[in-house]
């Protein structure tokens, strides 16, 4: 039985799954098995695995047809024999030393879940981005080092706690008595499986150092479509909400899950394809909790997110969304936070009437949307000329 399983989710990540592997095979912890779920890539995926099982007796490789990436960490927790998990995302890498830090600070402290910084690696300009909190654990300060703690005691920044599966080492046992497994079938499933354990335990640590590498900006990621998956974020958000609502301090925290969550659900409405935005607004519909005053202050969260409330509630009451091209240009009706208009820096406006015209430099599309009785316009330079304007900017009102 080895100390630990390490879980690599594979769907065509040709590209990036030997740097990913090579990283794993080379750990200073030795004690491990590699289980490869190869998730019906089609690209040369399940080669490399092969190449790479005969050069490491350590490597599983399961093969399974496409069901997304839950589908294809709950298929590696099935087969799993070691003491801990550790997931780790076939488009990833990790330091060489990563399971040996976690492996000792998990045993040392007797904790259940150990998490590590990480490193955000973008595909656009290849460079590291280590100053996000969120990330780099920078929400914990120093009096969490080298202890155990729960999650009474992060309540002040519980939403901030990362939730991604891959910058932790789990006990088994724990993961076992939780009964815990990702929401197969969705996508944004970190968060549901996170919330279902860290809730549960009262033995939590950290070990400061970066030791994981996420890609982001990587083209053909899921995460970066806009396709129907992303109407899975209204669901997860309904998961997330189901793990919280018991706690002691449920209404302690509730405006603020409320604030991010919505968040998260405009954000993602507002990329989702244009011809998906009805559906997405009628399943928001159907989620009466998050519309219910006897669940969320509203008067508090309209002053702590005043855009995002008023904006989820525009999503679920006009979903008549209309759209249709205009010469070789998307012209796209949709909603947008309009914060957006006074935050965003090299934009002129011009207003006449009730129209708002907004110009911005280097920009690539055009944009029209309709929002509490007033048309707003916005007029983006496909060629990404320079432009310079002698109007100023609008006071906000």
């Amino acid at each position: 039985m080895p100390k630990i399983s390490v879980i690599v989710p594979v769907y065509n990540v040709e590209r990036y799954l030997s740097n990913c592997l090579d990283s794993i095979i080379n750990q200073t912890f030795t004690d491990i098995e590699i289980i490869c779920v190869n998730d019906g890539s089609k690209d040369g995926s399940g080669k490399i695995l092969e190449k790479y099982k005969k050069k490491d007796s350590r490597i599983i490789i399961v093969n399974k047809k496409n069901g997304g990436l839950s589908s294809a960490r709950n298929a590696g927790m099935r087969v799993a024999t070691g003491e801990f998990y550790s997931f780790i995302d076939g488009d990833d890498w990790v330091d060489i030393t990563m399971l040996e830090k976690l492996y000792d600070n998990i045993t040392k402290l007797n904790t259940d879940i150990a998490i590590c910084g990480v490193h955000q690696y973008d595909e656009t300009n290849k460079r590291l981005v280590d100053d996000d909190k969120y990330f780099n654990l920078g929400y914990f300060d120093a009096s969490f080092d080298n202890r155990p703690f729960y999650y009474e005691e992060v309540k002040p920044f519980i939403m901030d706690v990362c939730v991604m599966a891959w910058n932790k080492l789990y006990r088994k046992s724990f993961i076992d008595k939780c009964n815990a497994w990702y929401p197969d079938g969705l996508i944004f499933e970190d968060g549901p499986f996170f919330f279902s354990i860290f809730f549960k335990t009262k033995r939590v640590s950290l070990v400061r150092d970066l030791l994981y590498y996420y890609r982001i900006n990587r083209k053909g990621s899921i995460i970066k479509k806009g396709g129907k998956q992303f109407l899975d974020i209204i669901d997860v958000v309904e998961l997330m909400y189901n793990s919280i609502k018991d706690l002691p301090f449920f209404e302690q925290i509730k405006n603020e899950f409320y604030c991010r969550k919505a968040a998260d659900i405009v954000y993602r409405y507002e990329l989702i394809d244009i011809f998906l935005k009805g559906k997405f607004a009628k399943k928001l519909k159907e989620k009466e909790f998050l519309f219910d005053p006897k669940i969320f202050d509203f008067d508090v969260i309209k002053q702590k997110a005043v855009m995002t409330h008023r904006y989820i509630f525009e999503i679920r009451d006009k979903s008549s969304i209309f759209s249709f091209y205009l010469s070789k240009f998307q012209v796209a009706a949709m909603y947008k936070i309009m914060q957006i208009l006074y935050t965003e820096e090299n934009i002129y406006y011009l207003k006449y009437r009730k129209i708002i015209w907004r110009l911005k430099k280097r920009a690539n599309l055009y944009d029209i949307w309709y929002a509490n009785d007033r048309l707003y316009v916005v007029l983006f330079s496909v060629f990404k000329f320079n432009f310079k304007f002698e109007f100023s900017k609008l006071e906000q009102k």
